[in-house]
């Protein structure tokens, strides 16, 4: 293993346990999951992707030049890589076809160090680039920009209105932070269209929303909408922003609530430098299999009312939300929230450390931490 690939690997081998503790608090029956299991299942599918995408850049590493990780604040990747991703994720399959396969590679290889001792880097560097397109083949990559998806469409009996619940997500390319929208909306056009039950007969079930899993329902708005997911997914905007410019661009879209989940910093002892007291932690951890932590975050915006406002002198009146902002909380009244919860994993044996050294609620002050021990979590109350 080159310089490169072995300063990069203890990286890739954190960010591997991290995704894999995560699962398992996905799979759990933990108190958070089932409060926020609508969103959950909503991220994992992002997370697949992201996942998949570090798959990619683990083999990238043993031919590009130089792969960037934003040490001073998310440790994660920089967000060329995820545009690099994209351009390369279209160009896949001719390169597949051009590049000589892993059979012909390693016979190259084993010739070259046997017969003429030789180390092969050209060709180990062709064999990193050949696994970094087979990675990306017939899977689905992390994209810059997912567009919105609907995941639910009824019908609210107390406003009369249909609603959906949509998700998108984008990689933040300030922040460099992956992160993933839900949100809840009532649409009162005439457009609007009617929710469709599902029919069981003999021919199996029948009829449902043949929108679900694409965008909008309503087709007259779901372009603009679009546009405007992509236009105000970045991080430094607040739930509170986002979701009044929505109202206002949309007079007939009503957003009732608005989460946001927010992956990362991920903090890797000796790789990142981005918090001195969990760094401190963490480079006095002496394995690489328990010197890393992932945080992640989620806020939530909701709807306490929804008022009319005249436009202009005469105007009709048109609808308007007013959002709850949780000002007993500081962090809420200053992300413009009505709730938020900060979340942190980190191994059994850098927990035990920070413990020993009677620094967990200083390191974790306002996170819920959990705790990966082995093939278990233990969430510390």
């Amino acid at each position: 293993m080159t310089s490169p690939q072995k300063k990069a690997e203890p990286y890739f081998q954190a960010v591997d346990l991290a995704f894999d503790a995560l699962d398992r608090i996905f799979q759990s029956e933990g108190i958070w999951v089932k409060q926020h299991n609508l969103i959950y299942d909503v991220v994992n599918q992002h997370l697949e992707g992201l996942r998949q995408a570090f798959e990619c850049w683990r083999s990238a590493v043993w031919f590009t030049d130089r792969f960037r990780i934003d040490l001073d604040d998310s440790g994660l990747p920089v967000y060329q890589h995820i545009l690099q991703l994209q351009n390369d994720f279209n160009r896949r399959r001719e390169m597949l076809d051009e590049l000589p396969d892993r059979e012909q590679i390693k016979n190259e290889m084993a010739e070259l160090l046997l017969k003429y001792k030789q180390f092969p880097d050209s060709l180990q560097k062709t064999m990193g680039e050949r696994l970094y397109f087979e990675a990306m083949d017939n899977q689905e990559i992390y994209k810059p920009f997912t567009p919105p998806v609907t995941v639910k469409h009824s019908y609210n009996p107390r406003s009369k209105r249909p609603f959906y619940v949509v998700h998108w997500a984008s990689y933040d390319g300030s922040a460099n932070l992956p992160v993933v929208y839900v949100a809840v909306i009532e649409d009162s056009s005439d457009e609007a269209p009617k929710p469709q039950k599902k029919r069981t007969g003999p021919w199996g079930e029948t009829g449902g929303d043949e929108w679900l899993g694409q965008g909008l329902p309503n087709r007259t708005l779901s372009d603009a909408f679009r546009f405007f997911a992509q236009e105000n997914s970045q991080y430094s905007l607040t739930l509170t922003s986002i979701a009044t410019s929505m109202d206002r661009d949309f007079p007939t879209l009503h957003p009732k609530q608005l989460r946001r989940f927010v992956l990362g910093p991920l903090y890797v002892g000796g790789v990142t430098r981005h918090n001195e007291k969990v760094q401190g932690l963490l480079d006095s951890v002496r394995n690489d299999d328990d010197n890393w932590v992932l945080t992640w975050t989620l806020q939530e915006l909701f709807s306490k009312e929804e008022v009319s406002s005249k436009k202009g002198i005469w105007g009709s009146a048109v609808p308007k939300e007013i959002y709850h902002i949780n000002t007993d909380d500081i962090d809420c009244a200053r992300n413009g929230v009505s709730a938020q919860e900060k979340h942190a994993l980190i191994p059994h044996v850098a927990y035990q450390k920070a413990y020993a050294q009677g620094r967990v609620d200083e390191i974790f002050d306002g996170y819920q931490c959990y705790i990966a021990s082995g093939s278990q979590i233990i969430r510390h109350v």
